[in-house]
């Protein structure tokens, strides 16, 4: 037994020296304030291209904002059409609001007086330069709609609607207008 208890009292005389330690101090934290003014810049820096690259975006956003709106009222005509329970001038309608509605979309983004007076072969022209995909079929199917009579337009077929519908969301969608 004289072995257990020297173990018990070396225990005991090795927790009375411990007692008389501290624990070590832990170091302060590190703090996340640069700490020379080259930081400060480059934060500042990195913040206002932040801020112009927002404000470029907003911008862009805004002044696509004519396409978004011409595409909308483009897609509910082909809604409309694609129904195909319109009466034939109800139709006809319908089928003539295309063009203006790509002139209202043109106005939009160019001047006035350069595209409000063109017609027939001249808005053709304008809207093949402005990156347009109106070829010798679906041209003449755009000036069919916007003058010929009601009665006229309302005997186009489906393909040919779909085909008009098709230029024309092309054009709303990769125009470029040089001003």
């Amino acid at each position: 037994m004289s072995g257990a208890s020297g173990i018990v009292s070396a225990v005991a005389d090795g927790s009375a020296q411990l007692q008389g330690l501290q624990e070590l101090p832990l170091p302060a934290p590190v703090s996340y304030v640069p700490q020379t003014i080259g930081w400060v810049f480059v934060a500042a820096v990195l913040l206002a291209i932040v801020l112009l690259g927002s404000w470029a975006a907003w911008r862009r956003h805004e002044r696509q904002r004519y396409r978004r709106n011409a595409l909308q009222e483009l897609a509910g005509i082909e809604a409309n059409l694609a129904m195909g329970q319109a009466d034939p001038l109800q139709r006809a309608a319908m089928l003539a609001a295309i063009p203006r509605l790509l002139k209202r979309t043109s106005l939009e983004v160019a001047p006035r007086a350069q595209v409000a007076a063109l017609t027939g072969d001249a808005w053709l022209a304008f809207l093949q330069r402005t990156r347009g995909r109106f070829d010798a079929q679906t041209g003449p199917l755009l000036t069919l709609a916007s003058y010929a009579p009601p009665e006229q337009v309302a005997r186009l077929s489906q393909d040919d609607a779909a085909a008009l519908i098709r230029h024309a969301r092309d054009w709303i969608e990769h125009h470029h207008v040089e001003v």
